[in-house]
């Protein structure tokens, strides 16, 4: 089992806003071996912190064609009149939400390298669950949990 398989794809989104211009913003959309059903959408904040949402790499090959999501990520294909097919990409928290636009393009091509190193249907192939188990037996009981 390897552990090194990693994927990076830097992507322009477009922050949209009812009520103000579409604002640029440059995001990495990764994806890891130890964890391959997962991809990973990942922002620099104005001060120099990174905010990483995760979630699964079937609802964004998904989405891809068709919209999905019922919780934190909602995604969808935007028929938007403009020559480059769209992907709407809603992130939602407590605090509010975000709507992005990502070229589809884009996301089709890092999808295909995904597969190319973890096929689709193939991820159980990866887990090691050995560490896995090793890791929530040394895990210190939170507060509330129950035990102790």
């Amino acid at each position: 089992m390897r552990h090194d398989v990693f994927v990076r794809c830097p992507v322009m989104l477009q922050l949209v806003g009812a009520q103000r211009p579409p604002l640029s913003a440059q995001v990495e959309f990764r994806f890891a071996g130890p964890d391959p059903y997962a991809v990973a959408l990942a922002f620099q904040t104005l001060d120099a912190r990174e905010v990483v949402w995760r979630f699964s790499r079937g609802l964004l090959a998904q989405g891809l064609i068709e919209a999905v999501g019922e919780g934190d990520v909602r995604l969808r294909p935007l028929e938007t009149g403009v020559p480059t097919p769209v992907v709407e990409i809603e992130l939602l928290w407590p605090g509010g939400r975000a709507v992005f636009h990502a070229p589809q393009a884009e996301l089709r091509e890092y999808l295909a390298r995904t597969q190319e190193l973890i096929a689709f249907g193939a991820e159980h192939e990866w887990l090691d669950l050995d560490h896995t188990v090793a890791m929530l037996l040394l895990a210190p009981p939170t507060p509330g949990s129950g035990t102790g």
